[in-house]
């Protein structure tokens, strides 16, 4: 396993790994997660019911067909697992078939296959997801893992990269807001999650959102994913969606709701709530969990490398997938 760094043992500190240093950045003598101010008024938004569905019924004196017509061809077996068992979902994903097209004809219109892009919250900005990946003397890979650096190296300049639909303290309604753009590089009425795939153009996004908003539920959550995953694909943009170690809300309900739009669109999900398992306290900071709101929603210094390890195995594995198709022709 490739050793990221850990950024246990307190704040402003110099740790050694390997040979190696890196600093934990922290502003105003506080670690710089959630934002835990006061919610914009978009924070209150919840999504739009959709529109039920209505059976239109046959005629009652239109006959039913006495025959059905036979099918010319063999259903392929959903060999998947079910979004029940979530919890034993891998933790990295596969690339489905169905997205190499997706994949291409985004390289057609324009899209950087060296780009990628993240729409999330605090647990999700470059210090805490990714980001070390762009500054060598933070990070080392055992020989098992050396084959990564490939891959480090083909997305340079992205890992530690500010993007346009990530923040701390971010939520789903924020990214939907165009009052929450940038003015700078944004168009007028584009939002924040439109404007970041316009301006970076990527070919990947992973979207994990867990910091909770005022109005959350599974529903509106389920709802809001969707949208952005509807969205992502009709820009022919790959999305990657994540599980969550926290379970606030109980039940495991945001969990369950995101592993169903993964089953849903056929897209990678990465199973973080499978891997945080097998870290002390399941990858949950108990020391500011008690303080935190909501409570034990933060992780650990040493989850936020092993939560940036497995991102980066997944985005090696669905970056090698497509480069072997290319090759194949």
């Amino acid at each position: 396993m490739a050793k990221a760094p850990s950024y246990a043992g307190g704040e402003d500190q110099v740790d050694e790994l390997g040979g190696r240093l890196f600093n934990v950045v922290v502003e105003g003598g506080e670690w710089k997660m959630c934002g835990t101010g006061e919610q914009s008024q978009a924070g209150s938004q919840i999504a739009a019911q959709q529109p039920t569905a209505t059976l239109e019924l046959l005629p009652t004196d239109t006959a039913a067909p006495t025959q059905q017509p036979t099918p010319d061809f063999t259903p392929t077996p959903d060999t998947r697992h079910m979004p029940a068992d979530w919890r034993n979902w891998p933790i990295v994903p596969k690339l489905s078939d169905w997205l190499k097209d997706v994949f291409s004809r985004g390289q057609e219109q324009g899209l950087d296959a060296h780009h990628f892009s993240v729409a999330g919250d605090c647990q999700n900005i470059p210090n805490a997801f990714l980001g070390f990946y762009d500054e060598p003397d933070r990070y080392y890979f055992t020989d098992a893992d050396a084959y990564l650096q490939e891959t480090v190296d083909w997305f340079a300049g992205t890992w530690g990269r500010d993007g346009l639909a990530v923040a701390g303290g971010s939520n789903f309604p924020a990214i939907f807001t165009p009052l929450r753009a940038d003015p700078d590089l944004c168009e007028n009425d584009e939002s924040p999650l439109a404007c970041e795939i316009r301006t970076y153009k990527p070919s990947f996004i992973i979207i994990s959102m867990e910091f909770v908003y005022e109005g959350r539920t599974a529903e509106n959550y389920e709802q809001y994913l969707r949208e952005a995953v509807d969205y992502a694909l009709s820009q022919n943009v790959i999305p990657i969606l994540m599980t969550k170690a926290d379970n606030v809300e109980g039940g495991h309900r945001i969990n369950q709701a995101t592993v169903q739009v993964a089953y849903d669109y056929d897209i990678p999900l990465i199973n973080w709530w499978r891997a945080a398992q097998s870290l002390p306290g399941n990858g949950l900071d108990r020391e500011r969990g008690a303080s935190s709101v909501p409570q034990y929603f933060y992780i650990t210094t040493e989850a936020w490398s092993e939560r940036s390890y497995i991102a980066l195995k997944t985005l090696d594995a669905l970056r090698t997938t497509l480069e072997d198709m290319s090759a194949g022709g």
